[in-house]
């Protein structure tokens, strides 16, 4: 038998939310699940592994079902967003600010360690010098992403121009867009750092990082403003305490984003700084 695309997802999402514990008692049960909303950087499979022992201590220090949700690809994900779909998400710093500046979030707080964009090639072929690059593709998980317009703008400066020297190819994640470097579909990925630390042994052993493009505020923790105040600041009370638990180092460990810090208003003068460029490569997405 032959699954679609739109079957394999709606399959994994039903893990999603097979994999979050059971209520026996009424009350618990009753409530209406917190959703947490996670922008898919990795697969749907790889991303619940992870972030699960962070929703399991939300549910127990909120007392409330807490249900990890992501979206099948980055546009959609933006869309949710934008529309409310999550009441806590934790998204890249210019999705984030936008939601913020737009779309009714608070920030709580973001991972100490920055966004870092690197440029991957498969170990066998390494690049020797950025004109390597010179009528190839280069995969990435979203043109909208800040890494890759920050990653553009890195490149421009070796001088390569998009389009013009070389093309971006999008791919379903950046463990997909790793997966096209190393293959040699692509000649190159421009992933975050952390995407090839989390990637399956067999991609991280024949990838070689050639240089890093671009370095941004880690990812925003926001909360939507149909939450109260007092709800927030017990989730974010919530996160705090993860952090310092065995299960939060072993997370930030895992992930080496650190820990948590409180956003600053350098991290707001950055990002904004790209929102207009963000909007415009959005376009319909945000209509």
């Amino acid at each position: 038998m032959r699954f679609s695309p739109g079957m394999v997802w709606a399959l994994l999402c039903t893990l999603l939310t097979a994999a979050l514990p059971t209520y026996a008692n009424d009350s618990e049960r009753n409530l209406r699940p917190l959703t947490l909303g996670i922008v898919p950087y990795l697969s749907t499979r790889n991303l619940l592994a992870i972030h699960q022992p962070l929703a399991r201590r939300l549910e127990t220090s909120l007392q409330q079902p807490v249900q990890i949700q992501t979206a099948p690809d980055f546009d959609t994900f933006v869309k949710r967003l934008v529309s409310g779909d999550f009441d806590l998400a934790i998204a890249p710093p210019h999705y984030a600010r936008l939601a913020i500046r737009e779309y009714g979030y608070q920030a709580l707080l973001v991972h100490k360690a920055p966004i870092r964009g690197i440029l991957v090639t498969a170990r066998q072929q390494p690049l020797a010098s950025a004109d390597d690059l010179r009528g190839k593709a280069i995969a990435i998980a979203d043109r909208s992403a800040l890494l890759v317009i920050l990653g553009a703008a890195a490149l421009a400066d070796l001088g390569l121009r998009e389009e013009k020297d070389y093309r971006f190819v999008e791919a379903p994640s950046h463990a997909s867009a790793l997966h096209s470097a190393v293959s040699g579909k692509a000649a190159a990925a421009l992933v975050t750092q952390t995407a090839l630390l989390l990637a399956p042994a067999e991609l991280q052993r024949d990838a070689l990082a050639w240089r890093e493009l671009a370095q941004i505020p880690g990812q925003f923790y926001v909360a939507h403003n149909r939450l109260s105040d007092a709800r927030q600041k017990a989730i974010k009370a919530a996160l705090l305490a993860f952090e310092r638990s065995a299960e939060g180092q072993t997370f930030f460990d895992k992930t080496r984003n650190e820990g948590f810090r409180e956003p600053t208003s350098a991290d707001n003068s950055q990002l904004d700084r790209a929102l207009p460029e963000t909007r415009r490569l959005l376009g319909p997405v945000l209509r």
